[in-house]
């Protein structure tokens, strides 16, 4: 595992157990499952951003057709965007898939670049 996710990971865990220890309670309107299990608490339509995020995460990281490819994943109010490399179109194209797939997620902005191309 590339030690960028490493440390993204790390991060998220550091926030998200931050904001669990502050003692907030929020109400929430719905709750969703991902494929690995986490609850995804939205309110008012807009997802908990770090739990989108790590969600995402999760998700490209189990998709064998994404190993060695290092993409960043940033989350504002369920809007999701990608950016980094990914060696084909295909691969920029199934990560997109599999963020959009995931709950709570609103939108996303795919910033993927293919490697060997100028722009995508």
């Amino acid at each position: 595992m590339d030690i960028y996710n490493v440390k993204y990971i790390a991060i998220g865990t550091v926030i998200a157990a931050a904001l669990l220890l502050t003692g907030c309670e929020r109400q929430s309107i719905e709750a969703q499952k991902d494929e690995a299990g986490m609850t995804i608490t939205t309110e008012d339509g807009s997802g908990d951003d770090i739990n989108v995020t790590n969600a995402v995460h999760t998700a490209l990281r189990a998709e064998q057709r994404l190993d060695n490819v290092n993409i960043m994943v940033e989350t504002s109010k369920g809007d999701v965007q990608l950016s980094g490399e990914v060696a084909t179109e295909e691969q920029r194209e199934l990560a997109e898939n599999i963020a959009a797939g995931t709950p709570g997620v609103h939108a996303v902005n795919n910033d993927l670049k293919v490697s060997g191309t100028s722009s995508q």
